[in-house]
């Protein structure tokens, strides 16, 4: 099988024969050809998308050095067909993959890192290295990758003769000794590599690092390149965009409005929190006393958790039932905690869970949980329990 995408990268129409055609389990078939233009997943990368004779092709696996194509319908051993490659996809991976050659060259030449996995799909591009690098370390690899765009380097793809190979310093996860494809970025990078690769750096138009985190005693980074780079910059865009206007806030002011919306906001939720426990005092007092009630049942706006089980434990302490406070309303439901000193509260929890549905559960002393019903429902409920 001649392999049409190693000699050109821009070869998209083709005609081959169909040497064989398996049927698949999932009733769609396999063909494999005397010669074809589309790579296969290999490599971390996924298959390019196309057609063959109008057949869209669902998938490009290589078995054995074999590429097999996966169509819809069967197609004649011996017929000649029309391929097609989708350029949209196929030039965005090569810009991806090229992408990640130049960050790759320059990690390891720099810190001596290697890229030991790498994953191309259709949203996301990762490169894991096998040593540790800060955010700062590949903001700086970031800047050399873009110069090396800028510069416009050739993009070398070749098959050098066993003697050339055996004393040319590459970059490779595998042993290889025959056939070895070498992608060459003069001064950048050198490694084997089958995948179809733009023809000068220039076409990258752009790299850029969108995320870095510690993965298997090193770290995972994640790079977009060319459009797919640019498509994310519009879109972070639009969003600051977005959030400048909430905040009637310059864009390259929105982190320090944000940050001042923060503590605006926890201020003002502390002021609530006073205000909510001033509250919530006059509503304790106003209970029925202990001597004329065995029990304490209290409704109460939205409270902090852990301002909910002080309250009941409070009311526990003084009153020979059970207390019970629910945080909440009627139109949101109501989160709740109900402690005893004297009563089993997992019989008032599953009481409350069979008449109304409440979800959660404790231990003999305090149940907590949750119950989507009325005030007077929940009184109702817990008067007959």
């Amino acid at each position: 099988m001649k392999k049409l995408y190693d000699q050109d990268a821009h070869l998209l129409d083709f005609e081959a024969g169909v040497e064989e055609c398996r049927p698949l389990p999932d009733g769609n078939h396999a063909l494999l050809l005397d010669q074809t233009a589309f790579f296969p997943e290999e490599g971390g990368q996924g298959p390019d998308g196309g057609t063959l004779d109008r057949q869209k092709v669902l998938d490009v696996q290589i078995k054995n050095n074999l590429v097999w194509h996966t169509v819809t319908q069967p197609v004649e051993p011996g017929t000649r067909v029309q391929g097609h490659v989708d350029w949209t996809r196929r030039f965005d991976y090569m810009q991806q993959h090229t992408g990640e050659h130049i960050i790759s060259g320059l990690v390891h030449a720099k810190y001596g890192f290697d890229n030991v996995g790498f994953h191309l799909g259709e949203e996301e591009v990762t490169l894991d290295f096998n040593g540790v690098l800060d955010l700062e370390q590949m903001r700086e690899i970031e800047e050399e990758a873009n110069r090396a765009v800028w510069r416009n380097l050739p993009v070398i793809c070749s098959f050098p003769e066993p003697e050339v190979l055996a004393n040319l310093s590459y970059r490779s996860k595998l042993a290889l000794t025959e056939n070895v494809r070498i992608v060459e970025i003069p001064g950048v990078d050198v490694c084997a590599c089958c995948a179809p690769h733009v023809d000068a750096t220039g076409q990258i138009g752009l790299i850029k690092v969108t995320g870095l985190m510690n993965h298997r005693g090193g770290v995972r980074v994640n790079i977009l390149c060319g459009e797919r780079a640019l498509k994310d910059y519009t879109l972070r865009q639009n969003s600051v965009s977005a959030i400048s206007v909430l905040l009637s806030a310059r864009q390259e002011a929105v982190a320090e409005a944000v940050e001042k919306l923060k503590a605006d906001n926890l201020q003002a939720r502390l002021r609530a929190s006073g205000l909510q426990a001033k509250l919530l005092e006059f509503q304790v007092a106003a209970l029925p006393s202990p001597e004329t009630a065995a029990d304490a049942v209290l409704f109460t706006g939205e409270l902090d958790n852990l301002i909910l089980r002080n309250t009941v434990n409070d009311l526990a302490a003084r009153y020979p039932g059970f207390a019970a406070v629910f945080s909440g309303s009627d139109e949101q439901g109501y989160r709740f905690i109900i402690g005893s000193a004297s009563r089993d509260c997992r019989e008032l929890a599953k009481g409350l869970r069979e008449r109304l549905g409440a979800k959660g559960g404790g231990t003999t002393p305090m149940v907590q949980g949750s119950i989507a019903a009325q005030e007077a429902q929940i009184r109702e409920a817990l008067s007959q329990i």
